[in-house]
């Protein structure tokens, strides 16, 4: 059963069945039993078979296991000789209660034992008469037929029966270690695709903000345009109340003119005509303060626009920025569903 622990693969659960096609592993441990005239077969780390025996010998599987006594004693050498290549992390050859050879294979992915291939059921000398109608009867077999059995089983070299041994661990776990390599780039592909969707998800609303931002920002300097528009509106105004001013100024110089001449007749006139020079004088500096004022107005109402146009113009190049960034992003996507798929 594949259980994840943090993103991580929990080896503790992890099934030989999880790593390796079995029909693929069926098919290799039938050709191989069949090419080295051995028996075969695949259990899981508690001892139950995963795959179907392959060229299990008429001695054993006609005769032993048809035996309460045998069969028991059979898995108590399966356990053992198991439980002795999971120790070595290597092929372990021995001799079984039926004295057989046999041989275990331990299948370990990062030093956890998922499972064993079994292997076996051949002689390395000629079986001995004796040894074998003894085993026969402690089983409650027939001893003729058991001893005919017998010595129908082939006679392997001690060297070649390592080096079946061998062969079949090495097959074995780089199958195992390409089916554990392979369930790690499925696992990484699903997480990278939720990452990348994630970040693509973050950058479209990111995206989206800078394009509103940058929206505000253009009717922002649309605003200020209008407001400089009316800056100058306001200076044109005062340079025509200037004017006036001037002309009233100059009206006021006339009728003092006028009241000096008329004299007494004029004194009325000529308190009229003071009057009107000072508001004249009063209204012509205050047009020029708020002239002043209006220029630095402007001033900074030009500097404001130059922020604005600066911003917009960054705001512009940072959505610009996140929309290929964004491009990539999906592309990436794609990229790791692609490979998500090459797995399914």
């Amino acid at each position: 059963m594949i259980e994840l622990n943090n993103g991580m693969v929990n080896l503790d659960k992890l099934e030989v069945t999880d790593i390796i096609d079995i029909r693929v592993l069926q098919d290799f441990l039938d050709n191989f039993a069949l090419g080295m005239n051995c028996a075969a077969v695949c259990v899981d780390r508690e001892g139950k078979e995963i795959t179907s025996p392959s060229h299990y010998r008429e001695f054993c599987n006609n005769y032993i296991h048809m035996s309460s006594i045998g069969d028991a004693r059979c898995a108590t050498c399966h356990h053992d000789m198991g439980e002795k290549a999971v120790h070595m992390g290597r092929p372990y050859i021995g001799s079984c209660h039926a004295n057989m050879v046999d041989f275990a294979c331990p299948i370990v992915i990062k030093g956890c034992h998922l499972g064993t291939v079994l292997g076996g059921q051949i002689l390395d000398s000629q079986p001995k008469e004796d040894v074998i109608k003894r085993t026969a009867k402690d089983l409650n077999l027939s001893p003729d037929a058991l001893w005919t059995a017998a010595q129908r089983i082939d006679v392997v070299p001690q060297k070649n029966i390592q080096a079946a041994a061998d062969v079949l661990f090495i097959v074995v776990n780089g199958l195992a270690e390409n089916g554990y390599n392979k369930l790690e780039i499925e696992i990484l592909s699903k997480a990278l695709t939720n990452n990348f969707r994630d970040i693509s998800s973050t950058i479209g609303t990111l995206t989206g903000s800078a394009q509103e931002m940058s929206q505000s920002q253009n009717k922002l300097s649309e605003k200020i345009s209008e407001v400089s528009t009316v800056a100058k509106e306001i200076s044109d105004v005062l340079k025509s109340i200037a004017k006036i001013i001037s002309q009233t100024k100059l009206l006021g110089l006339n009728a003092s003119i006028e009241a000096a001449r008329l004299g007494n007749d004029g004194r009325t006139f000529a308190v009229v005509a003071k009057e009107i020079h000072t508001l004249s004088e009063s209204s012509n500096d205050t047009v020029i303060k708020i002239d002043v004022l209006n220029e630095q107005i402007r001033e900074k109402i030009d500097f404001t626009i130059q922020d604005s146009t600066a911003t917009v113009t960054n705001t512009n190049k940072q959505t610009e920025a996140m929309e290929n960034l964004q491009k990539m992003v999906n592309s990436s996507v794609v990229i790791a569903k692609n490979l998500e798929d090459l797995f399914q």
